[in-house]
């Protein structure tokens, strides 16, 4: 039987070794069996991980909108911006319901919304999105509601009072979600409103709580070390629960806390966490994308529990001698010149690139090309963990001195060397190996006479030094985003001018001018209302114009007036508000009439005669005698006309008026 142990160890614990499975009397113990066992399919799992994963939780995919029967059930860690997974969709009475999944767990809060890549306002007392863009008439037409994943949670109201069946047991319990109703607008106001359609929706949000050993608090943390505890333990990680050394977590959580200068003045945590993963992905897999993240490991202790570690050096506390050392059954200058590399790539998600995955400045060591006589490209490393250029750049620098090093060891020790078994690092105090430390990559014990085997790599503590001018330079969004913002219409102006319907008659009217738009691609929109109404009408402008005349309209009426420019997906400007403008049928005053003449008839009669204005303008011409209207005349301009008046004895003046 020990002969087999001896066959299944190696096999069966790979990196987290089998001392567990001797006693301090140095025979076989049950409960270490068991304690090793579990903990040690634990690291095996991270350390034989696929290189291949679903794409299920890449952040590419975490801020879609997905229609399915079936989403897939997605964890975040740190600060993310997701959109989800639509499991309710019914319309009602004009307006949509729609509810997403954002994500599997509670979270502990939302930092902003964002509708068709713009971020809103949401007031938190009735949920209506507060920006001009969705508001039509007097009233707001969008709402957001969430629910942060609580168990129990509590249904939506306005889901429940629509859909009786929906009744309070349809919770959603423990999910992260949101419910978006938009309202209709009329066809003519649709596409300014909902240019995109239906509106998606994206949250960014401050995610899971993580346990902390330090305060014995749960609360939201982007802590690494916490996260990758939180995964080791959770139900839906490796399902561990009090399987983590506290002790050693602290630590971590604590190096993983340090500031860290950057470039640009200020700090950041060294080894911070913002990303996600599917409950469909092994978890083996995601931890080992977490400890790359971090320079970090996971090991077994000797009291049968995990150990986190992340990237921070300190000197060993074990040294070996050389008179422990049995033999040395392999040596060589690490790998073949053909595996190692010199520079290596690698992709992060970056907040202030709006959580997009990126390609890092790459991490290039000329002492290594030096010596390597060329420039040799690594595999490009997946940091998705990891929320800044400065942490992949720190990530990429202990990978490259740890998959490239100097020397690799198999060496054969005394019992003695037990000590070594459960460290990350150790020394050795012999003259005929390099003067450098060893990094313990396994380890395994020879049964029948207590030997311990180690596997070891050389490693250059400088590695996890850092300074600000290693940041390099991340990519950063275009100064032209900035010119976006679609330009408010200029040199607005509007005026009473009416239109000719007849010869001689006109419609009152106002008429509306500005400037051309910097861009072919922006159209004028105008809206008009009876002043201080807010009941707005829409008013069409010709394509490539950019003034209209508003008519029919009730002369010498006030009325504003809104314009606005409009780019071709939609997307609105500012408007511009004119105010108390004078709706008039013509702008341009009639000639005068002339050739007035009365002659005195008798009998208390009078002969008029006059000729009307000549002017395009004239409506009608009116006719008084002293202050009281005899006749209103609609004949062509320049007519001469002639009629009677009978105003009795007595002296009178007559006048006469173009309209």
């Amino acid at each position: 039987m020990p002969q087999a142990l001896l066959l299944i160890a190696p096999t069966t614990f790979g990196v987290g070794g089998s001392f567990a499975l001797y006693s301090s009397l140095g025979v076989l113990n049950a409960v270490g069996i068991a304690t090793a066992i579990g903990s040690s399919v634990l690291l095996a799992a991270a350390g034989s991980a696929l290189q291949g994963r679903p794409t299920a939780a890449d952040p590419e995919n975490v801020e879609l909108n997905i229609k399915q029967a079936v989403g897939p059930r997605i964890r975040h860690y740190g600060t993310v911006q997701v959109g989800g997974t639509i499991v309710f969709f019914r319309t009602r009475t004009g307006m949509f319901y729609r509810v997403l999944v954002h994500g599997h767990g509670e979270i502990d809060s939302v930092l902003a919304y964002i509708l068709d890549n713009n971020e809103v306002t949401v007031n938190p007392a009735d949920g209506y999105v507060q920006e001009a863009q969705y508001q039509h008439g007097a009233y707001k037409r969008v709402r957001i509601f969430d629910r942060l994943g609580a168990v129990p949670s509590t249904r939506y109201e306005p889901i429940g009072a629509n859909w009786p069946e929906f009744d309070a047991d349809h919770r959603l319990d423990g999910l992260w979600t949101s419910l978006t109703t938009a309202d209709q607008v009329p066809a003519d106001a649709f596409r300014t409103t909902y240019p995109n359609g239906e509106p998606s929706l994206v949250i960014r949000a401050n995610t899971t709580k993580l346990r902390d050993p330090r305060s014995g608090l749960t609360v939201f943390s982007k802590n690494m070390a916490l996260a990758i505890a939180d995964l080791i333990e959770h139900p839906d990680g490796f399902n561990r629960s009090g399987w983590v050394d506290d002790d050693v977590l602290g630590v971590a959580a604590d190096d993983s806390e340090d500031a860290i200068p950057l470039a640009n003045g200020g700090t950041e945590q060294r080894w911070q966490i913002g990303g996600s993963y599917a409950l469909t992905e092994k978890p083996g897999e995601v931890l080992r994308r977490m400890l790359d993240a971090c320079a970090g490991d996971v090991q077994l202790r000797p009291n049968g529990k995990i150990g986190i570690h992340v990237g921070k050096w300190r000197p060993p506390e074990v040294t070996l001698r050389r008179d422990e050392l049995l033999e040395i059954s392999s040596w060589s200058s690490g790998p073949d010149k053909l595996d190692r590399y010199t520079e290596l790539p690698f992709t992060y998600v970056d907040p202030a690139l709006k959580f997009k995955v990126t390609t890092g400045d790459t991490w290039e060591d000329p002492a290594r090309e030096a010596a390597n006589g060329e420039v040799a490209v690594g595999p490009q490393m997946d940091y998705a963990f990891a929320p800044s250029h400065g942490q992949g750049r720190r990530a990429a620098k202990e990978r490259i001195e740890r998959d490239n090093p100097a020397h690799e060891l198999i060496a054969v020790w005394r019992p003695s060397a037990r000590r070594a078994l459960f460290e990350r690092f150790i020394g050795i105090d012999m003259a005929e190996l390099p003067a450098t430390w060893w990094r313990v990559k396994g380890y395994s014990l020879r049964l029948y006479d207590g030997a311990v085997v180690l596997k070891l790599a050389s490693y250059d503590e400088d590695c996890l030094s850092w300074s600000a001018y290693e940041e390099g330079q991340p990519l950063k969004l275009p100064d032209a985003n900035e010119e976006q913002v679609i330009p408010v219409p200029s040199n607005p102006a509007a005026a009473g001018a009416g239109i000719r319907t007849a010869q001689n008659g006109f419609t009152a009217g106002i008429a509306v001018i500005c400037d051309a738009p910097p861009s072919d691609a922006l159209a004028l929109r105008l809206e008009y209302a009876v002043a201080d109404s807010g009941d707005w009408q829409s008013w069409p402008v010709a394509s490539e114009r950019y003034g209209a005349t508003i008519t029919p309209l009730i002369d010498g009426a006030l009325y504003d007036l809104r314009l606005w420019f409009e780019a071709i997906d939609g997307n609105p400007s500012a408007k511009v508000l004119l105010e108390d403008v004078t709706a008039l049928a013509s702008s341009d005053l009639p000639a005068a009439p002339t050739s007035l003449a009365v002659i005195d008839e008798t009998g208390g009669s009078a002969r008029v005669e006059l000729t009307t204005g000549n002017s395009p303008d004239l409506w009608k011409t009116e006719v008084y005698r002293d202050a009281v209207l005899i006749a209103t005349l609609y004949d062509d301009p320049g007519e001469a006309v002639v009629f009677f008046d009978s105003p009795g004895a007595g002296p009178f003046a007559w006048t006469a008026r173009s309209i």
